[in-house]
């Protein structure tokens, strides 16, 4: 590595500089990086001999079973950023059908099934084969974690996958079937909370 100056608009948002490059050390590159070229953090993938120093003080990791669908197919890697949706049946009001709820925001990944980092090659190459797995781990407060041991019970979770830097905030607000129906034009009368009446004429 070699330091040199170069203008802010053409380095990452999340370079690595001569002030933080010591919270990368030990870490290894995802790909080959160009020669030359501004690094990354993003580029870094770090290298784990005992999974618990993956996690943050003050932090727990939770293991969420996931499918084909809640995995994004397969696609979620470690370090993404995610946001789960709580799904139940309505119970409460006029309210029918299916529910939506957002539940949590911008989690991040720590390991999908046993993969943590990326998996390279000897000849230092990423190795871009597909991996299934059946569980994402994430990295949550203990309250967090206590709405996700409750939510995963009572009713059925969707994930989202973000883009990798995108930190704005998710959905402050769910959806119930009558809702969807009537911003469709399709609710009718019966998801309709007015009151029918008649004007007679002449």
């Amino acid at each position: 590595l070699a330091s040199r100056s170069v203008p802010a608009e053409l380095a990452p948002a999340d370079a690595v500089t001569p002030e933080n490059h010591a919270e990368y050390e030990g870490r290894m590159l995802r790909a080959p990086v160009r020669g030359g070229a501004p690094l990354s953090a993003a580029a870094l993938v770090p290298l784990y001999d005992q999974f618990s120093k993956v996690i943050p003080q003050g932090k727990v990791a939770y293991t969420l079973s996931v499918d084909e669908n809640n995995s994004v197919s397969g696609m979620i890697a470690p370090g993404d950023l995610i946001d789960i949706l709580f799904m139940k049946d309505a119970e409460q009001g006029a309210a029918t059908g299916v529910e939506v709820l957002p539940l949590l925001s911008q989690i991040k990944v720590l390991a999908t099934g046993s993969r943590v980092g990326e998996k390279v090659t000897p000849e230092g190459e990423a190795d871009n084969e597909a991996q299934g797995f059946s569980s994402v781990t994430l990295e949550l407060d203990h309250r967090q974690a206590n709405q996700l041991a409750v939510a995963s019970k009572a009713g059925n979770l969707r994930v989202l996958l973000r883009e990798l830097h995108d930190t704005s905030p998710g959905s402050a607000s769910g959806l119930s079937e009558n809702e969807l129906l009537q911003s469709l034009g399709a609710g009718g009368a019966h998801g309709s909370n007015g009151i029918e009446f008649i004007i007679g004429g002449k």
